[in-house]
């Protein structure tokens, strides 16, 4: 009679066991976690490139709010569904996070906030904002993980360091970028300069929402914002 009740004792921990160890091989935030970072960066360019393909905007909207529904129905399924959870850990491990086991991944937040950017924004303040998502937060957590302990730390636990990164090579990206138009230098100058603050102060800022989100909306605003002071 008390076998029954040893076996599902046994049941319980197996399953625990189980689900602790997917945690385990997930990495957290603090992690380098460069696998992440390349698939970060490759689908931020690859929205880019699609965008800057000469599809209309009507079009572009249409392809990035398909697959923003897709990864939203699929993320909630799995969040629903424990088999197909443990199914998505095992595929997408390798870019997971340990927390994003039990909640939304960063993917739906990428695509809304690519979509809102497109249907918001004219081009070159969406191609920005979207490359200050791709490039500029990537390289600014890998300098925080690597160098974040020498500098200060924020209260959400970015670092100065990571932060001083992100403007950085933001302001890069607007250069090389908005060299290429028909601005003029000392515009090209401030907009670089305000886009790559815009870009690497983003993450900072004591806002509760995904920084797949947070940054393109609200670096795009600034720049947009900045666009039609100076006249462009």
């Amino acid at each position: 009679m008390k076998r029954p009740a040893i076996s599902r004792e046994f049941h319980s921990r197996l399953v625990r066991t189980l689900s602790l160890g997917s945690a385990t091989r997930l990495r957290a935030r603090q992690d380098l976690h460069l696998a992440r970072k390349v698939w970060h960066m490759s689908m931020g360019v690859f929205i880019v490139s699609v965008y800057l393909s000469g599809l209309p905007r009507a079009g572009s909207l249409l392809v990035l709010g398909f697959f923003f529904l897709l990864f939203f129905f699929l993320e909630t399924a799995r969040l629903r569904n424990p088999a197909l959870n443990q199914l998505t850990v095992r595929l997408m491990g390798p870019i997971m996070r340990s927390h994003e086991m039990h909640s939304m991944s960063g993917t739906p937040y990428y695509l809304g906030s690519a979509l809102i950017c497109v249907a918001l924004f004219p081009q070159p303040v969406v191609v920005l904002s979207l490359l200050y998502l791709a490039i500029g937060d990537p390289v600014a957590s890998l300098f925080g993980i690597l160098y974040g302990e020498r500098s200060l730390r924020f209260k959400n636990g970015k670092s100065l360091i990571g932060t001083a990164a992100g403007v950085a090579i933001c302001t890069l990206i607007s250069l090389i970028y908005l060299s290429g138009t028909r601005l003029d230098y000392t515009h090209v100058i401030w907009l670089a300069l305000i886009g790559g603050a815009a870009g690497g102060l983003a993450e900072i800022l004591p806002l509760d929402v995904d920084d797949n989100f947070s940054i393109p909306i609200v670096s795009g605003l600034v720049l947009w914002l900045a666009f039609i002071f100076l006249g462009q």
